[in-house]
């Protein structure tokens, strides 16, 4: 009697080998779909962030400002000048005394000692500061409207000839004396005077000559 073998190990591997690869092939397409998911979500966060992906241990703190307030100027040392001592910065006080601004002169006259060249005239110069009237007289008074002269508040030699009229000038009396005094008042509004005294000399005095009986 034949009897006929029963089929073991190839039925078998047969049966088995097609599912082993099917389960493969499913595996690898789960992971890939996974693979494509990341990607797409990775794409995704990166377009929200508007560039590459920041990372927190990329991130730095924002430095803060403090505005520091801008020091606002004081009114200290400022002097409004009411109490007259003209302090630093502010307004100084008003003078209205009656005062010379300016004055010069000079002291030396080169007469002619023949006396045939024209007697010189003193070089005097002067400039005033509330003043009311100015005078001037040939000698070493204060002089005013009885005994001198008014000129302006600034003026020179020029200016003393033409206050004694057409014709006349303030010279120096040459060969008649060495010396010649001059004097200028300023007068303020409250009548207060204020006056400068010179005295000229004549270099040429006694070289010579007279001019008395002129």
């Amino acid at each position: 009697m034949t009897t006929t073998p029963i089929p073991t190990g190839p039925s078998s591997a047969g049966t088995a080998g097609p599912s082993k690869l099917l389960i493969a092939l499913i595996a690898v397409g789960g992971v890939l779909l996974l693979s494509i998911v990341a990607i797409v979500f990775l794409l995704i966060g990166q377009n929200s962030n508007g560039g590459d992906p920041v990372t927190v241990g990329d991130l730095e703190p924002t430095p803060t400002v403090t505005d520091t307030p801008t020091p606002t100027p004081t009114d200290e040392g400022e002097d409004d000048g009411e109490d007259g001592d003209g302090g630093d910065g502010g307004q100084q006080p008003v003078d209205n005394s009656v005062r010379f601004t300016s004055f010069s002169y000079d002291a030396q006259v080169a007469c002619d000692p023949t006396g045939e060249e024209e007697k010189p005239s003193p070089s005097i110069s002067w400039a005033s500061a509330n003043a009311v009237h100015v005078y001037w007289t040939p000698n070493s008074n204060d002089a005013n409207a009885s005994n001198g002269y008014e000129v302006g508040a600034s003026g020179n030699q020029d200016d003393m000839s033409a206050s004694k009229g057409p014709g006349e000038r303030y010279e120096f009396p040459c060969n008649h004396r060495e010396t010649f005094d001059t004097t200028i008042t300023l007068v303020g509004a409250d009548g207060q005077t204020v006056s400068k005294h010179v005295t000229f000399t004549d270099v040429n005095w006694g070289s010579g000559g007279s001019d008395e009986e002129d």
